[in-house]
């Protein structure tokens, strides 16, 4: 058994916070091994590693967990590649992939391979090229089934999540330019999937997609089978799937009444964990809020509704390791206004304690005037 403030300071240690800030030991935690979610584009993911002192050149950002960008090391991406790879498009939840998944259901695994190879021959010739070149040199190339006729676009072109799930096979990196556009850049090394020069079996997929639960149970831990169907986007059968190549290196905690799951090996963590900080800004999509289960998050339905908005998250404001509030920015001409609002209030001089965060969000985003205050 394990208290709700043992597991929020658990995930705050694992997510490189507890310690961090300026001038602290630069810590990314587990948030390369999981990925950060970039949404809106060029917006999130770094700057979660900017929050944490961290980063690096050997990052890129990819289409990879439910096909959606995320930032990820370099040396990931076989593993990745690996493991994401699908046979049955039948094993992806609706929401991620809609009828097409049931219609092609065990033809996705080659549809997937299929379109990975033109797109790698399309790279071939070096030149960068946005979603729309890109998708109009493969379409054509590929077979009907993989190219359905789309009303908006009123053209033939490649699946939505098949093209994306296909960029990662093909080794395709992506460079943005703004939030409005961005571009995929060649492969700069061969790609493991399978039918392909460096081919992957499946012994190799087994050992990568162990590999990537045991990274999620480390960074969101304690969770279900069905937290690891939601994060990946699978049919809760298939994640029982994934989840059964690691269950005989889990845990069970309860907390709060709820039976959940840890890595052995991450126990004594949670059982003594370090105090985690005070106050800290994290921004929108940030690890913290994107891997875990919400409910044991953030208990209030309420505020939950703040945090994971329909039309666009908030960045959050922590409190002792639990999520205390939420902040918007607004920028005009060098200036950036973090306008905050909180859920219970919070301690005085709360706007000194985290204005070395402000800072760094005003650095990523190229202000020279950053303002804090509560939201009107």
């Amino acid at each position: 058994m394990a208290s709700r403030e043992q597991v929020v300071a658990y995930r705050a240690a694992v997510h490189g916070l507890t310690g961090a800030g300026v001038g602290a030991t630069p810590d990314a935690g587990a948030v390369l091994d999981v990925g950060a979610q970039d949404h809106p584009i060029g917006a999130t993911a770094r700057l979660a590693l900017e929050l944490r002192g961290a980063g690096g050149a050997d990052m890129v950002l990819v289409h990879s967990v439910r096909a959606a960008m995320h930032l990820h090391r370099s040396a990931d991406l076989g593993l990745l590649a690996a493991a994401l790879r699908i046979d049955d498009g039948a094993e992806l939840a609706q929401q991620s992939i809609g009828p097409f998944g049931q219609e092609i259901g065990p033809r996705f695994g080659t549809g997937l391979d299929e379109v990975a190879a033109v797109m790698a021959d399309v790279m071939s010739d070096g030149r960068p090229r946005t979603k729309g070149e890109l998708s109009g040199a493969v379409s054509p190339r590929v077979a009907r089934a993989l190219a359905p006729w789309c009303e908006g676009c009123g053209v033939h072109h490649v699946h939505d999540a098949l093209f994306r799930f296909a960029t990662l096979q093909a080794g395709l990196t992506i460079e943005v330019e703004s939030p409005r556009v961005f571009r995929f850049l060649p492969p700069t090394a061969p790609v493991r999937r399978r039918g392909g020069p460096e081919r992957v079996d499946d012994r190799g997929t087994r050992e990568s997609r162990a590999q990537v639960v045991r990274r999620f149970v480390h960074a969101a831990g304690p969770v279900r089978p069905a937290h690891l169907a939601a994060w990946l986007s699978l049919t809760p059968s298939a994640a029982g799937g994934w989840w059964s190549l690691v269950e005989d290196e889990l845990h069970p905690v309860t907390v709060d009444g709820r039976k959940g799951w840890m890595l052995a090996a991450d126990m004594p963590l949670l059982e003594d964990p370090p105090e985690p900080p005070e106050l800290r800004l994290l921004g929108p999509y940030d690890p913290v809020t994107e891997v875990v289960d919400r409910e044991l998050l953030l208990p209030d339905a309420g505020d939950r509704r703040r945090v994971w908005s329909p039309a666009g998250n908030p960045g959050i404001v922590l409190r002792d390791g639990e999520i205390a509030g939420t902040w918007r920015r607004r920028a005009a001409k060098g200036r950036l206004d973090i306008a905050v609002t909180t859920f219970d209030g919070l301690p005085d001089g709360w706007a000194d304690a985290i204005h070395g965060d402000a800072q760094a969000v005003g650095r990523f985003f190229g202000a020279s005037d950053v303002r804090v205050g509560m939201a009107s």
